[in-house]
């Protein structure tokens, strides 16, 4: 018999065997260990107490990661992870895990949830589809290795002036996007940075969110923007961009990692722009939202 139980109520081992499991013969390598997965609980917002983790009597067999945020003013909430043990898959244990999860976002009062599920997985899009989820936007991730070419990004207008400061500091921008993939949210970075590109009146005309990962020794390894805009209806925008981009990509001509976390496709001047510098798809996923 099914039963579902918080992960408060469960062990951090029992949860790391549910979530391996769950992800066992997914689109990419999801194992983690005791240590890193008590890591992302704490760098992405989730609450094991809003967490739940299916039994097969003693036998932890699916597993749903969930946070909550206040969001402009509403309570989001995010899926940061369905998986179900292969041998239980088609037998109603995701159902009953978002029967769960939506029950325990109604008690919270969350008004808008969402999720990520990667393009491919047909069968997850359409049980999140049943329950009312819709999906809003695609989303593609990129990477680069490798040295930048020299002339990368290169503009023919720089007349900005930039501020570089915090993530938080991007809500400066009236045009700020808020509601956007929980991981590229400025709270995901918060030990990142960010740029503000100011006009000749000091009004932010763009923004990047973006973090910079060193190992032991103090070297750079990876670089990773989480959004990068621009208002929408300057004439330079893609100026702006170009002009981000090299700050938060050029600061290291070293053959480091570099990352554009699920990149909205609407936002055809940012992916272009860094599809043409020979940043690859590494993955594609669809942002939902109920």
């Amino acid at each position: 018999m099914i039963t579902i139980k918080r992960l408060s109520q469960c062990t951090l081992e029992d949860a790391v065997v549910a979530w391996n499991k769950g992800f066992e013969g997914y689109y990419f390598d999801m194992t983690t260990t005791v240590d890193f997965f008590t890591r992302r609980l704490i760098l992405e917002g989730l609450s094991p107490s809003l967490s739940v983790i299916a039994y097969d009597d003693e036998r932890p067999v699916g597993i749903i990661l969930n946070g909550i945020r206040l969001i402009n003013g509403k309570k989001v909430s995010w899926n940061g992870g369905t998986g179900v043990d292969p041998e239980y898959r088609g037998k109603g244990v995701g159902k009953k895990l978002i029967e769960a999860v939506l029950a325990i976002y109604e008690v919270e009062g969350v008004e808008v949830a969402t999720l990520e599920a990667v393009k491919e997985n047909v069968k997850a899009i359409s049980l999140y589809e049943k329950v009312g989820y819709k999906i809003v936007d695609e989303l593609v991730h990129l990477q680069h290795t490798g040295e930048l070419s020299k002339d990368a990004f290169l503009s023919d207008n720089n007349c900005y002036t930039y501020k570089k400061g915090i993530p938080i500091d991007a809500m400066q921008a009236p045009f700020y996007k808020a509601l956007v993939p929980w991981q590229t949210q400025w709270s995901n970075a918060r030990d990142g940075e960010s740029i503000l590109a100011l006009d000749e009146n000091k009004n932010v005309v763009g923004y990047a969110i973006f973090k910079r990962l060193f190992n032991e020794e103090g070297t750079l390894q990876s670089i990773i923007l989480f959004q990068c805009e621009a208002e929408p209806s300057h004439l330079l925008k893609e100026d702006i961009v170009r002009n981000l981009l090299s700050m938060v990509y050029k600061t290291t001509s070293q053959p480091v990692v570099r990352t554009a976390a699920n990149i909205s496709m609407l936002n055809n001047i940012l992916r272009e722009l860094l599809e043409k510098e020979g940043f690859n798809v590494k993955a594609e996923q669809v942002f939902m939202i109920k």
